[in-house]
C-alpha cells in the first residue's frame, strides 16, 4: 500500500478547492439525507421483524387449537364408516 506524500495531499486539496464549490451547508444536506434515508430503513426493518414476530406469536396460538384436529375428524369419520357398514347389513 503506498503512501501519498505531502507533495501530492497538497496537490490533490488545492485541485479539489479550485474544482469544486462545496461548502458547509451543501455538506450537511447531503449527510442530513443520507442519515434519514438510513433511519427510515432501519424503521423498516425493525417494523417488519415485529410484524414476524406478531405472526409467529399468533401461529403458535393457532397450533395450540389445531394440535389435536387429526385424531378429532379421524374419530367421527370412523363412526360414520362403522354406522354405515350397520346399515348395510
Amino acid at each position: 500500500m503506498s503512501r501519498r506524500s505531502d507533495f501530492e495531499n497538497s496537490l490533490l486539496d488545492r485541485v479539489g478547492r479550485s474544482t469544486t464549490r462545496l461548502t458547509v451547508d451543501d455538506i450537511a444536506v447531503v449527510i442530513g439525507d443520507a442519515l434519514k434515508d438510513h433511519r427510515k430503513a432501519i424503521l423498516a426493518h425493525v417494523g417488519r421483524l415485529f410484524r414476524l414476530q406478531e405472526l409467529n406469536a399468533a401461529s403458535s396460538q393457532s397450533d395450540e387449537r389445531f394440535k389435536n384436529l387429526h385424531p378429532r375428524l379421524v374419530q367421527p369419520e370412523g363412526e360414520i364408516r362403522s354406522l354405515k357398514k350397520g346399515r348395510a347389513l
